[in-house]
């Protein structure tokens, strides 16, 4: 039985041919003499050879995830084999959609920038910024040799979280692009008589895996939106208006890769009065799993989770019910699973639980009104 490899989404099918992948596999051995592939060759080929047809694409996760699986402590250059598989197959795809010779391993940096300008990914502030002069000096600091620093997982995680893709997640950026990008959008605004050596030192940096930048910057630098700060700070007010203008800030923040901290401290507790009706207040709770579900529901960039911690005074009224709500077990309906909880301790707190005194918790709703109470008698 003849076994065929599908390319172009079925548009070619090729007779499936052991020498050339045997070739193929044997040039990316020569940088790892000491593991012995005849095993891993062996079991792949009898696995293509029993079916009909096989995807290009499909062949190339098969090889990389049994070099995977033979990765351990004794063998960690497996690691390292199954990067070179990856990295080949997103030299090919970015070759592919930006039309250079896959020998090349990279294209033309400016073309690049040019290309997902015009397709709304990048934001354009690069070419905006620098000179066309200052943009070839920078595609020529492109190393690919330091795409090889990447073990597996690493190479896989800033391909399918952070490179800049088109909408339908096709490659274009390569590494050692995300790096140099990273590097000239943050040095854009420095003076310009020094600003391509600070490039020039970041990318050797960045590239060198020396250094790295937080998730933000790692995934917006350069691109439409843009931001680059990591962590927000909010304080809730004690409204209806403030509570849900903090939450839609917050869904913008996470909406572009920051995390926030919230401080619930002013919102009023359970059983406050609301326009003097005693007991209407459902307490803090409730916002809180407001904002669980707004982690859950406006992800960052659509490469992880949500990341809100909220943070609760030990003194508030409703803190035993804050502590509560990450458990597993109890009413489900006063639990937030997806948050962060912390509580904000003062010195006297802790000056009491050394002396073992006594602690009081208060509702802030009413220890303000009765400081306007005392403030109209002073006046």
């Amino acid at each position: 039985m003849t076994t065929y490899i599908v390319k172009d989404g079925g548009n070619r099918k090729l007779p499936f041919d052991p020498e050339r992948l045997n070739r193929y596999l044997d040039k990316i051995h020569e940088e790892f003499p000491k593991l012995d592939v005849e095993d891993y060759k062996r079991k792949i080929f009898q696995f293509v050879e029993k079916k009909e047809e096989y995807a290009a694409d499909d062949l190339v996760d098969y090889l990389i995830r049994e070099a995977e699986a033979r990765t351990d402590i004794h063998l960690p250059e497996w690691e390292h084999f199954a990067a070179r598989l990856y990295l080949n197959k997103l030299y090919k795809k970015a070759s592919k959609n930006r039309f250079y010779n896959d020998d090349d391993k990279y294209g033309s940096y400016i073309g690049l920038q040019e290309s997902l300008g015009e397709r709304g990914i990048y934001s354009g502030n690069i070419l905006k910024n620098y000179s066309k002069e200052d943009l070839i000096e920078a595609g020529k600091l492109i190393d690919p040799e330091r795409d090889k620093l990447f073990t597996y997982n690493g190479l896989y995680l800033l391909a399918t979280r952070y490179l800049a893709t088109d909408q339908a997640r096709n490659v274009y950026e390569l590494p050692q692009e995300r790096w140099l990008t990273i590097a000239l959008y943050l040095m854009q605004e420095e003076p310009k008589q020094k600003r391509m050596e600070l490039v020039k030192e970041a990318y050797w940096a960045l590239s060198n895996l020396y250094m790295t930048v937080a998730t933000p910057t790692l995934a917006n630098a350069g691109k439409v939106g843009g931001q680059l700060s990591s962590c927000f700070i909010d304080t809730i007010d004690d409204s209806l208006q403030g509570i849900y203008d903090s939450n839609t800030d917050v869904a913008r923040v996470s909406k572009h890769g920051g995390g926030v901290g919230a401080y619930m401290g002013y919102v009023r507790s359970t059983g406050a009065p609301i326009r003097g009706v005693k007991g209407a207040s459902g307490g803090v709770i409730p916002w809180i799993k407001q904002l669980n579900n707004t982690a859950v529901s406006v992800d960052q960039l659509g490469q992880r989770k949500g990341a809100i911690s909220v943070y609760l005074d030990v003194f508030h009224k409703d803190i035993e019910m804050f502590l509560d709500l990450r458990l597993n077990n109890g009413d489900q309906r006063l639990r937030a699973h997806d948050i962060f909880t912390a509580v904000c301790i003062p010195d006297l707190f802790m000056e009491a639980v050394e002396r073992r005194g006594d602690w009081y918790l208060f509702d802030p709703h009413e220890v303000k009104n009765k400081k306007r109470l005392v403030l109209a008698r002073l006046l």
